[in-house]
């Protein structure tokens, strides 16, 4: 048996596009750096996300601080109050997230084979993650207990000890199970350090900045031939 464990956010749509334009609805600007406005606001991401995860903050708190942060950093015409309004348009925007045609076709081939085990391992708030679960309607191939959500658990990526857990969601060893995802920190390091294979959704072009993953894709079309090669 094969376990295959997806991330959601960026890997199974696309959030870096709903970022910028939450901004760029709010500042009445353009974003001519997008790569350099995520990075930043991944940069970001990190210092908060453990409050977010115990519920310290909530996630409209969470991300209104983010973009104030990033508009700060990058010298964006930002107001005050600007940061908690493009919080909400972005919170808005994931209401309408969808999984691509292919990917669903994907879901379709994989849960179609019984060797292989699919799941869910994503970090963030647990009614938020569980919103963007049901949104995606990704029930229909995953059955919710096969999904690990950071903010149920008390732990995240990288920390080894939640792909343990998912390891005895899925009751595989760990060189029996893949993990796909878009950080390269929190699923690709965390998963190559707990023993898993690894794929990583490499949107931005980076460069390796580790251990080499068994596979670096940059598009969602690449993602679904690697998958169909691998497993199809």
């Amino acid at each position: 048996m094969t376990g295959i464990v997806f991330d959601i956010d960026d890997t199974l749509y696309n959030r870096q596009d709903l970022f910028t334009k939450a901004a760029e609805d709010v500042l009445g600007v353009k974003v001519r750096d997008k790569n350099e406005f995520v990075r930043v606001f991944y940069e970001k991401s990190d210092i908060n996300t453990p409050d977010l995860e115990a519920g310290k903050i909530t996630t409209l708190e969470c991300n209104g601080w983010r973009y104030d942060e990033t508009f700060k950093a990058l010298g964006l015409p930002a107001s005050e109050g600007d940061g908690l309004n493009a919080a909400r348009a972005y919170y808005d925007s994931q209401s309408h997230i969808s999984l691509s045609a292919d990917m669903k076709g994907v879901f379709d081939k994989l849960t179609a084979n019984s060797e292989l085990i699919i799941g869910v391992l994503t970090a963030g708030k647990s009614s938020h993650q569980w919103r963007k679960f049901d949104t995606l309607g990704l029930v229909h191939w995953i059955p919710r207990e096969k999904v690990i959500v950071g903010g149920d658990v008390g732990v995240s990526k990288p920390d080894v000890r939640i792909f343990r857990m998912m390891e005895e969601r899925l009751n595989l060893k760990p060189s029996d199970i893949w993990m796909i995802g878009d950080s390269y920190k929190h699923d690709i390091e965390g998963a190559l350090n707990a023993g898993w294979h690894a794929i990583w959704i490499n949107r931005r072009g980076l460069p390796v900045p580790g251990a080499i993953p068994d596979y670096v894709v940059k598009t969602d079309d690449e993602l679904t031939k690697v998958i169909s090669d691998v497993w199809l």
